[in-house]
């Protein structure tokens, strides 16, 4: 797992402004949170799968920004072919899937919210 969230970090960081868990300093928005979710054990092919589900936000009367930077990550990894990326001991594929839009606002926080899965299967061996 830890490969994982490593790997595909660096690819969005590249994009956007994106941490795992947390987001440990002030904000520069808008920017994306990640959690990691595994879909059970591996099957005989070596197949593991997992979800990454990004959460992003914005603060600001332009929302438009978080909805573009929600878009550069759909064409990382688009949703009908996918994206492989090479890791230690195996390959992963990654694509995006359900992307939700319509989140419950914070009203306290005046922030704007986005989620996006990203699909994420793994195959140990040599890729």
């Amino acid at each position: 797992m830890r490969e994982i969230v490593k790997k595909i970090g660096e690819l969005l960081s590249g994009e956007i402004n994106y941490r795992f868990l947390r987001w440990k300093r002030k904000p520069k928005y808008p920017y994306f949170i990640g959690e990691l979710y595994g879909e059970g054990g591996s099957d005989e092919s070596g197949e593991t799968g997992y979800r990454l589900l990004l959460t992003g936000f914005y603060r600001g009367d332009d929302d438009m920004q978080l909805y573009e930077a929600a878009e550069r990550v759909v064409e990382m990894f688009p949703e009908d072919t996918g994206r492989l990326v090479q890791c230690r001991g195996g390959t992963m594929l990654v694509s995006a899937g359900e992307i939700l839009t319509d989140l419950p606002a914070d009203m306290e926080t005046e922030l704007t919210k986005i989620q996006i899965t990203l699909e994420v299967k793994r195959w140990k061996g040599r890729g």
